[in-house]
């Protein structure tokens, strides 16, 4: 029996949703500035105010595309020791880890703590060898606007990073994409918004409420995740 899902199906689905509601909120800053810009690119280049928000749509898509992919490539590389999947101590520990994992982002988004600041410093780096690259895709064309939204998905994002990981304890390349997806999809009602007086609203009045929400729920499930493994695999052995 594979042992290495660090939550059941629904529930580890639901964990990264909630992240990603909870990532978009605490991150409103940099991604909806990020999505202002590229709407303004768009704008200027004289497209229709309808073809503009196709040309959102699509960024979304492009983004959701990166998050994928890099949900997949994670959970094939531990998927890759198809052997070590059957010992139920590692699957367990894989699983703590992936709770751990949740807790800390939970902690992240509740008290403003980074705890993966210096590799986001590391993706920094990478991201300003990417930006120049930006400048030169036409914004006006559909297969821009979607090349942008993958290169956008690479943004250095500690959230983003911690959900990688989880995904790639998912243990197979498919349960590693729906995570990194749930999570995207999380984070779409605040960057769709962005740049609208909604976004604004949700910076200034709702959002410290949202993060407490969101962030407990987080944290919950990332507590239950560590314990409820170890409670079932006791529960086993009586």
């Amino acid at each position: 029996m594979n042992h290495l899902m660090p939550m059941s199906g629904s529930w580890s689905l639901l964990a990264a949703f909630l992240a990603g509601m909870a990532g978009s909120v605490h991150c409103l800053a940099m991604c909806g500035g990020l999505s202002g810009a590229l709407v303004l690119r768009v704008r200027r280049s004289g497209a229709s105010p309808g073809r503009t928000i196709v040309h959102t749509v699509i960024y979304q898509l492009g983004r959701l595309s990166s998050y994928g992919l890099a949900g997949a490539l994670g959970g094939s590389a531990i998927g890759v020791v198809p052997a070590l999947l059957e010992f139920q101590s590692l699957g367990l520990a894989l699983r703590a880890l992936a709770g751990l994992v949740l807790i800390a982002a939970a902690i992240g988004v509740l008290f403003t703590w980074r705890p993966l600041a210096r590799l986001e410093q590391l993706g920094g780096r990478l991201w300003r060898h990417i930006t120049p690259l930006t400048r030169n895709i036409p914004a006006d064309r559909i297969s821009g606007s979607f090349l942008l939204g993958m290169l956008w998905g690479w943004l250095p994002c500690g959230m983003v990073y911690s959900m990688v990981l989880v995904a790639a304890l998912s243990g197979t390349p498919a349960k590693g994409a729906a995570t990194m997806l749930c999570f995207g999809l999380g984070t779409l009602p605040a960057i769709l918004s962005a740049g609208l007086a909604s976004a604004q609203l949700l910076r200034l009045s709702a959002g410290r409420r949202l993060n407490t929400v969101f962030g407990a729920l987080l944290l919950v499930l990332g507590i239950l995740t560590v314990i409820a493994p170890w409670g079932m695999n006791t529960h086993m052995h009586m």
